[in-house]
């Protein structure tokens, strides 16, 4: 009699599973640059309480930073501070609570998905969503979503375990009430109501499906009420105090209902537009999330299934319906979808293989648009682009993606989605690693501090007075160049410069017209030390920036 193969034992699973996020999460650590918009007004907002001492009031420059809660800000002050140093400015140190964020996402996601099904099915989650498009982005951002995402993983991992308690008959407890609630106490530290209305919202899809709550009794909910006070409260009374009020008035009706209610930063989006994105954002799933959520639909009975419905249907309908939308607004879902295409491998039918081989094409086709960036990206936006290794690399992706969406029509769904999690990974490298990094034209802030730096002007490396910069205001010009920089128009440019209180002026082409004009006649002595050209991605305009100086005396 054959003896069945042993399974790893689950340790070993998951420390699979946290090795192989923690990789995927390292892709762009060093090697990307301050990104804009928001992990350089993130990273600048840190930096600035590490200069000034000031860990409750949030700003950026001399603006209030009334937006997200001081938590993402501590933790990132806290990294610089045992890896680094503020005056370096080496933004690699401000990712590293996004980088732990994600790991222990994927950490508890595993064991979410064990708790509901089994190991096997646990290992591929988390492998699914470590390499997911999405998430290995946040981990590689120094803001809120990957440390959101954590806590959310481990609320709702908690609420699972007390609602199998119910399910199984078993007596209360209070470790899980107490992880469940405390999670969320963090949880709006770090991004305020949000995870909170995820777990909310997974009730009221119970409550609905159920018509009946007796496992919110289970929650001990006047006790986690007073947690999310001891937590959340001296924080909130400082800031309220700090501001006089207006951080609560701007974050909760300027920040959040302003998203709701309109597009907010030209972030807008039909309803629809998160279940289009799904299937990029979520590329190595995206052949087994149809299949999933059909098999999942039809097991909805089964108080797994039900779990995993309410934890995604409400919050996916808010978010639709919400005017502003970005693709990382429906992160704090992807675990259970991850779960749900895990699942999808364990199961058969001609329906699920019908769906699987829908989502093979769906899944070779990304594949395919994916190596045409790696292939693509450097010939645009490279001043000296590696040709003949882009191609090769967007080659053996294209042809791995084929090959990886062949096991999928073939119903050789594990393998398929094993390989589809570590191509994802790779591509992570490649693409964060080596393509991102080589764009040359789009690291229009990197480069004007290098210049000064170069010239001995850099107000932080080279302790020179501030610079004045006219027509290019993104926020990583100001977290690498310093915090005094002055942002202005092309003629105030010019009367800094002409007074001696800048020790150089960077100016834009559209601003240099004025510039000029302003300064007056000794505007033909100027030294030009550097012109920065390239792309504002975030806006999509071309710069042209010219670095003047005035000439030294005899």
């Amino acid at each position: 009699m054959t003896q069945a193969p042993r399974e790893a034992p689950a340790a070993i699973r998951l420390l699979a599973v946290g090795v192989f996020a923690a990789w995927v999460a390292l892709a762009g650590l060093w090697t990307l640059p301050p990104l804009d918009r928001d992990e350089a007004r993130f990273a600048q907002a840190t930096a600035q309480m590490l200069e000034t001492g000031d860990f409750i009031a949030i700003r950026f420059q001399e603006k209030e930073r009334n937006k997200k809660p001081a938590g993402i800000y501590w933790l990132q002050a806290a990294s610089v501070s045992a890896l680094s140093a503020v005056e370096n400015r080496e933004i690699w140190a401000y990712r590293i609570p996004s980088i732990f964020g994600v790991v222990f996402a994927a950490i508890f996601t595993f064991l979410t998905a064990r708790r509901l099904y089994d190991q096997r099915t646990a290992l591929l989650a988390g492998l699914l969503i470590s390499s997911a498009p999405v998430v290995a982005a946040e981990a590689t951002i120094a803001k809120t979503d990957g440390v959101l995402l954590a806590l959310i993983c481990l609320a709702q991992y908690a609420f699972v375990e007390i609602y199998a308690a119910r399910e199984e008959g078993r007596a209360k407890g209070w470790a899980w009430p107490l992880a469940f609630w405390t999670a969320h106490g963090g949880g709006i530290l770090i991004k305020g109501p949000i995870g909170p209305m995820v777990s909310f919202l997974t009730g009221i899809g119970l409550a609905i499906t159920e018509r009946k709550m007796s496992w919110a009794f289970r929650m001990r909910p006047i006790i986690g009420i007073l947690i999310l006070v001891i937590i959340v409260a001296p924080w909130a009374f400082a800031i309220n105090a700090a501001t006089e009020g207006r951080f609560f008035s701007d974050a909760i009706g300027g920040d959040m209902l302003g998203k709701v209610g309109e597009a907010q930063e030209s972030h807008a989006g039909p309803p629809g537009y998160h279940t289009v994105m799904v299937w990029v954002m979520f590329w190595p799933a995206a052949a087994l999330l149809a299949s999933g959520l059909a098999h999942i639909w039809r097991d909805r009975k089964q108080w797994q299934a039900r779990f995993l419905l309410s934890w995604i249907v409400p919050a996916w309908v808010v978010f639709e319906i919400s005017a502003t939308k970005l693709p990382h607004y429906v992160l704090p879902l992807y675990p259970a979808l991850a779960i749900v295409a895990a699942h999808a491998v364990m199961k058969d039918g001609p329906a699920q293989t019908f769906l699987r081989k829908a989502g093979a094409i769906g899944y070779g086709i990304v594949g395919l648009i994916a190596a045409g960036l790696v292939g693509g990206l450097p010939i645009f936006l490279s001043a000296a682009p590696m040709t003949m290794i882009c191609f090769a690399l967007a080659a053996a992706i294209a042809f791995a993606s084929l090959f990886i969406a062949y096991l999928f029509w073939k119903g050789r769904a594990w393998s398929g989605g094993v390989s589809a999690a570590l191509l994802a990974g790779i591509y992570a490298w490649i693409l964060m690693g080596a393509v991102l990094p080589g764009l040359n034209q789009l690291a229009v802030s990197p480069r004007l501090s290098i210049a000064l730096e170069s010239a001995g002007r850099h107000p932080i490396h080279n302790e020179a007075d501030p610079i004045a910069i006219a027509g290019y205001s993104e926020p990583s010009a100001i977290f690498l160049i310093g915090t005094e920089t002055k942002l202005t128009t092309g003629d105030y440019a010019a009367r800094l410069l002409k007074s001696g209180a800048v020790s150089a002026a960077a100016v834009d082409q559209r601003e240099r017209d004025a510039f000029l004009s302003e300064y007056g006649p000794g505007a033909d002595d100027l030294l030009t030390l550097a012109v920065i050209d390239g792309l504002n991605y975030s806006k999509g305009d071309p710069v042209e920036i010219a670095i003047f100086v005035k000439p030294a005396k005899d």
